[in-house]
């Protein structure tokens, strides 16, 4: 479009628009109520919207310059920035998430602040896009807060420049909002005022929960145009305490009172506020719940601080025939603010703050970390685990891993130790021996890593193994964040954090260099077959996985009991009682000599261990446990044996069984 045609296009918009809203107010005389002269004056809004996207003014024109973009940094309320732009530009190019329909934040008239539109309208893209954005972190009500989830999401839509539905659409939509059709002559039955699930909130929390409304209408559908609420707290003044009081409507914002203005309250004595054009449709015997949100000031005065309620005084809705009607006695509703509350406890920022540790989803199962008889092996990861914070933002200043080490010192085995936190890696200060192979290491992280309130952070404990030839073959390995490290961990959030939870144990791993290795995903337990018909017998069978590294090795075929000192084959335990005991092994593996089972090098075998328990007049329950598997690097099986325990033996077990007597 040329400017000349441009301006033209602007111009006839603003005659339309003027034309228009003098035909309206000429006509204010048949508005019967103040909400019909809002409604008509929202309708005036949207019809020069249409026009504006009609002369290219809507979103099409200015979501063609948004994508591909990425947003670098999370951002809330009262950020701002050429990013605060952007996201606005992204979110007015879908009708479902535009920020305003007109004036400041609508489509062509973005700014580059981020204000109370800006996190209404990113709570509808989190609405939106629920599965991506709130259901991964457990949340149920959208935050206004564009943080990691919402980002992720807006950079993956961001990709290639979005398709516009086009202005038509836009408005078929607008039509089909507005043409719900209200049957009946509605009564209020049910209103309800309900604590919200957590009713513990902070200095400088946003749009937090303060309280739930659950409103029913019996004989036909309402219109709720009005609703009246008071926050109360004995001699405390709500506008010294509040920024914002806010209603959602499955998880949109509805409305937003700006609550820290002294003048914008209905009555300064009780602290009762009003929300005006509501238009919250509620069908016949559909309940709907209005969840009622704070935004709360910092800072405040300790009086201030404690338990305040929330009520509800007076609800105004219309019926199919465009009645009105007040209520004020209905339910919990009482316009005397007397009526039962919601209550709410305000705490000082920085009160319940706690970090809590966890076992990470993908923490290492045991294994056999192969490592290099001349060389360092490097980057290992031998735990994974989560912290999470507690009731505020917190800031890592120093954590501590503590290892044990199996069979040989921690100075002789360990080269290196790593946290990877986010993509950032913080390398290992000075370790500390505590005795019986327990050595504790402190990792500095200097306040570069804080942990958002409700969201986890994953660390990644990552080791570089020293050459082999300094420590001993099938040396063991363990990390692991107990109740001592936790506790000595320096972290920060409105004060200094003293509170900690949970504990993170990681799996054993076995260091090899040359040998064998039996894995534990190479284990496999068949369900106790029965032998005889009685039932006095079972046969236990199990399959396990033998692989050589550096070297061919030679096992003898033979089991026995692991109580006996087995010094070649496999070595077992059976649980449950004194029953007669016979075993064989098998293998997938060569037998070149006799009774000899050879694994070449680089090759993996599977053996199969039977073991037949007769209880004939004991009975009991009974299992079988492999722990042990002797080879050799001589061809006769026997000389020279190294035993290799399985770890952990508990995962080389058999179902338990009952065997009759």
């Amino acid at each position: 479009m040329t400017i000349a045609k441009d301006f033209a296009s602007k111009l006839l918009v603003a005659f339309v628009a003027a034309a228009m809203i003098f035909t309206a107010f000429a006509s204010t005389a048949k508005a019967q109520t103040t909400e019909d002269l809002q409604q008509m004056i929202n309708d005036l809004l949207a019809q020069v919207a249409a026009l504006q996207s009609s002369t290219g003014q809507g979103a099409t024109g200015v979501a063609s310059g948004v994508c591909p973009y990425t947003w670098t940094r999370d951002l809330s309320s009262g950020s701002t920035g050429a990013d605060v732009m952007k996201l606005q530009q992204f979110l007015n190019a879908d009708p479902d998430t535009r920020v305003a329909a007109a004036g400041a934040g609508s489509v062509g008239a973005e700014t580059e602040y981020y204000g109370p539109a800006t996190a209404a309208a990113v709570s509808k893209f989190q609405v939106k896009y629920r599965s991506d954005i709130l259901s991964p972190a457990n949340l149920v009500n959208p935050t206004g807060y564009f943080g990691p989830s919402s980002r992720a999401k807006a950079n993956a839509s961001c990709v290639t420049a979005p398709v516009v539905e086009d202005d038509a659409d836009d408005s078929m939509d607008d039509d089909d909002d507005s043409s719900v059709t209200l049957g009946g002559e509605a009564a209020l039955d049910i209103f309800e005022v309900d604590d919200a699930d957590d009713v513990d909130v902070q200095e400088g929390d946003e749009d937090v929960e303060i309280g739930v409304f659950t409103i029913e209408f019996s004989d036909g559908d309402a219109e709720i145009s009005r609703l009246d609420v008071a926050v109360e707290r004995t001699s405390s003044d709500p506008w010294d305490v509040f920024e914002t009081i806010s209603l959602w409507v499955d998880g949109d914002m509805i409305a937003e009172f700006e609550a820290d203005d002294e003048d914008n309250y209905l009555d300064e004595d009780d602290g009762s506020i009003r929300f005006s054009g509501l238009d919250i449709i509620a069908m016949e015997d559909e309940e709907v719940e209005i969840v009622v949100a704070a935004s709360i000031q910092n800072n405040l005065d300790s009086g201030d601080q404690g338990n305040w309620d929330l009520r509800a005084g007076s609800l105004r809705y219309f019926d199919a025939d465009g009645v009105a009607t007040t209520e004020e006695e209905e339910g919990d509703l009482e316009d005397d603010w007397t009526g039962p509350a919601a209550t709410f406890n305000i705490e000082e920022e920085g009160e319940g703050e706690e970090l809590k540790f966890s076992l990470g989803s993908n923490n290492p199962d045991a294994s056999d970390i192969i490592v290099d008889d001349s060389n360092r092996t490097n980057d290992e990861t031998v735990l994974e685990y989560t912290i999470e914070a507690k009731e505020g933002d917190i800031e890592l200043n120093t954590l501590f891993v503590n290892f044990v080490i199996g069979g040989d010192t921690y100075a002789d085995v360990v080269a290196d130790v790593e946290l990877v936190i986010d993509g950032q890696t913080f390398k290992d200060e000075s370790p500390v021996v505590t005795g019986n192979g327990s050595t504790t290491v402190e990792f500095d992280i200097d306040g570069d890593i804080t942990i958002d309130e409700d969201d986890e952070v994953t660390v990644e404990v990552v080791v570089d193994f020293k050459s082999q030839a300094t420590y001993a073959n099938g040396t063991t390995i363990m990390a692991q964040v107990r109740s001592a490290e936790r506790d000595a961990t320096d972290a920060e959030g409105a004060d200094d954090i003293d509170t900690f939870s949970g504990t993170a144990v990681g799996k054993t791993h076995t260091l090899v260099a040359e040998g064998i290795v039996v894995p534990v995903d190479g284990f496999e337990a068949s369900t106790p077959s029965k032998v005889d018909a009685d039932g006095k017998v079972y046969q236990f069978q199990m399959d396990f996985e033998v692989t050589a590294v550096e070297g061919d090795f030679y096992i003898a075929n033979a089991a026995a009991a692991a109580s006996t000192s087995p010094t070649t084959g496999v070595g077992f335990t059976v649980t449950g009682g004194n029953a007669i005991i016979s075993s064989a092994l098998d293998s997938t593996a060569d037998e070149d000599t006799t009774d000899v089972f050879t694994v070449n090098e680089g090759e993996t075998e599977t053996f199969t261990l039977t073991v037949t328990v007769d209880a004939t007049g004991l009975g009991g329950t009974y299992r079988v446990q492999i722990d042990e598997v002797h080879y050799t690097d001589d061809t006769d099986g026997v000389t020279g044996t190294t035993q290799y325990n399985l770890t952990p033996v508990s995962d080389f077990r058999s179902k338990s069984q009952s065997i009759a007597s």
